[in-house]
């Protein structure tokens, strides 16, 4: 199977190389090969333009480029997860620090909820940096077709960089799920991502976004029923490619209600910012027309 030398070398090299000027310069590079990229920016720029009917082209434009940035960015840090909060690598404030150590204090396992939006692997690596033992819950990396030798490898190297930080450990959700319950009984934290996404999911609910309606799986919030755990939200914010932020928030109510919270903070940050979202090019898949309503929406 043909490799991919930016991950096999291009990524791991540049992680390697002191101070934060790998981090200014990646997105030359690229996370794809030029035309692939050049492709990738005319769908983007397509999408924009039917999401966001009221945006110029030259802001299309911009949103689809900094997307593109944004995604190597994410690659290099990857291949630098050590780097990242320490000295010499890109920068990370954190707000929200008291709702993690009260839960901790307690003695409370919680869900850590994510989406693909911005650098998402930065709320983890901030809060392992603090001591926090974070347990992650990913879609199958081995076990999936669609992806190529290179970006395996590339996946388990990272999956291994951020467990040696964090001190948890991986499972996948083809795996059962009875340690992921029994963990967050015991007090465990729990990193998923709320928007992780597959039409083999079988069951969805839809949630109101950009004017029509977002299908996600509610793995989450039956997970948050049956354990009782309560559920925090983590977004990542790059200021600059050296220069991230990271919020936690405390979510309240029911484990759906909680969920339908968090998606509409993904509503209102993928408007502030498009190009943050990873999640364009299943638009067609996971988005409906606001006339198609409810779990039995047909797929």
């Amino acid at each position: 199977m043909k490799r991919d030398w930016r991950l096999d070398w291009a990524f791991p090299a540049l992680g390697r190389a002191p101070t934060t000027l790998p981090w200014r310069v990646v997105h030359l590079v690229g996370r794809d090969a030029p035309p692939v990229r050049r492709a990738t920016e005319q769908f983007l720029q397509s999408q924009f333009g039917k999401i966001f009917p009221a945006s110029s082209e030259e802001q299309r434009q911009l949103w689809a480029r900094a997307h593109l940035n944004m995604l190597a960015a994410e690659m290099l840090d990857a291949s630098a997860l050590h780097r990242l909060g320490q000295p010499g690598g890109p920068g990370i404030a954190l707000t929200g620090w008291e709702h993690v150590r009260v839960l901790q204090e307690r003695g409370q396992g919680f869900i850590l909820v994510l989406n693909h939006y911005d650098r998402l692997l930065t709320a983890v690596i901030a809060l392992g940096r603090r001591g926090v033992r974070l347990n992650i819950l990913t879609m199958p990396v081995l076990e999936n077709p669609h992806l190529g030798e290179s970006q395996r490898a590339f996946l388990m190297r990272k999956i291994a960089s951020i467990t040696a930080i964090t001190g948890g450990q991986w499972r996948v959700s083809s795996e059962p799920l009875r340690p992921v319950h029994e963990g967050l009984r015991r007090g465990q934290a729990w990193v998923i991502l709320a928007d992780a996404w597959s039409p083999d999911f079988a069951r969805m609910r839809d949630h109101p976004f950009l004017g029509g309606y977002l299908r996600l799986p509610t793995g989450i919030e039956r997970l948050a029923q049956s354990t009782g755990a309560p559920l925090l939200h983590g977004c990542t914010r790059s200021l600059a490619p050296d220069k991230l932020t990271v919020e936690v928030e405390a979510i309240s109510g029911t484990p759906q209600a909680a969920i339908d919270t968090i998606v509409s903070r993904l509503e209102r940050d993928v408007r502030e910012r498009p190009w943050a979202w990873w999640h364009w090019g299943l638009w067609d898949q996971m988005w409906r027309t606001a006339t198609c309503e409810g779990e039995k929406c047909p797929i």
